[in-house]
């Protein structure tokens, strides 16, 4: 998880509960939350069905979807 600072790691890495990330516009947040996701998803006891992924945006859903599908 090189690629992320510190505060992103700590999101990312943070498996109970739910988060909000909120930052500005290039911050890494589609990257920080897909993130977050594969590593959720990774554990046994949760599978795709099991998490809810929100953004406002069409793109920003897109976006999320296609990055996670790269991985």
């Amino acid at each position: 998880m090189s690629e992320l600072n510190e505060s992103q790691i700590r999101i990312a890495e943070t498996l109970d509960g739910m988060m909000v990330v909120d930052a500005g516009p290039g911050t890494g947040k589609t990257h920080t939350i897909v993130r977050r996701y594969l590593n959720l998803v990774s554990r046994e006891d949760v599978g795709p069905r099991d998490v809810l992924m929100l953004t406002f945006t069409r793109n920003a859903s897109n976006e999320m979807e296609e990055r996670i599908k790269g991985e």
